[in-house]
């Protein structure tokens, strides 16, 4: 379950007090909430060399196989498992003389979805554990993050309508029927992300999902009648 946690709320007026038809006002409001990440996203995967692409590719299945039972055995369900690329290319080997090919790398990636966030850190240490030489790319998420922002809606267009009756007062003029609302905003960062080389871990990684601020901008527009 979502946690929206505060609520914070800017504005950025932008005026505009008379046009071709009669006078309009542009406001914007802006409000923020804060929410618990409820999923969190993890790549992991097998890099593999070898003289022929044969060998390597018969050395990453087999790994990539104890990866998969790995995730079974921590009950990953399968429709949480995807491979997200796979690639069988030539190995250079670079040096003063020049480049020359040296066998066949294959890469096997997955992304894997968990959703229990707290289980981040045991995950990635079984996925090592079970051959993943490459395993990091977290990101944290807030899966419905419609619902966590309908609340910073309203507040949104609470705070452009307070103020664009602030200015229309002033102007000596009065709000008239809204003739446009458009929404905007930005998500915030989705968490923590990390990507490195994936080494034996004595005991799982330290991994915390935090909060995540998440934003909307309502601009609306007013037609303005005279007092």
């Amino acid at each position: 379950m979502f946690r929206p946690l505060f609520l914070v709320a800017a504005l950025a007026a932008s005026p505009a007090l008379a046009d071709d038809h009669g006078g309009t006002i542009v406001m914007t409001g802006t409000a923020s909430v804060s929410a618990t990440p409820d999923l969190a996203i993890v790549s992991a995967g097998v890099m593999t060399t070898a003289e022929s692409a044969r060998a390597a590719l018969a050395e990453n299945s087999k790994r990539m196989s104890q990866v998969f039972a790995a995730l079974k055995d921590i009950e990953v369900e399968e429709r949480d498992i995807t491979t997200s690329s796979f690639n069988i290319s030539p190995n250079w080997e670079h040096g003063p003389s020049g480049s020359r090919q040296k066998g066949y790398q294959v890469s096997n990636q997955v992304t894997v979805r968990l959703r229990d966030v707290t289980f981040v850190g045991a995950a990635l240490d079984t996925l090592v554990r079970a051959g993943a030489n490459q395993a990091g790319n977290v990101q944290f998420v807030v899966q419905d993050r419609d619902a966590v922002l309908d609340s910073a809606r309203a507040e949104a267009v609470k705070k452009a309508r307070d103020r664009a009756t602030l200015y229309a007062d002033a102007a000596g003029v009065s709000l008239g029927p809204i003739l446009k609302i458009t929404e905007g905003g930005n998500a915030g960062p989705r968490g923590p992300m990390f990507a490195d080389r994936a080494v034996a871990m004595e005991s799982a990684a330290p991994v915390a999902a935090g909060e995540q601020d998440l934003s909307v901008s309502v601009t609306i527009t007013w037609s303005l009648a005279g007092d």
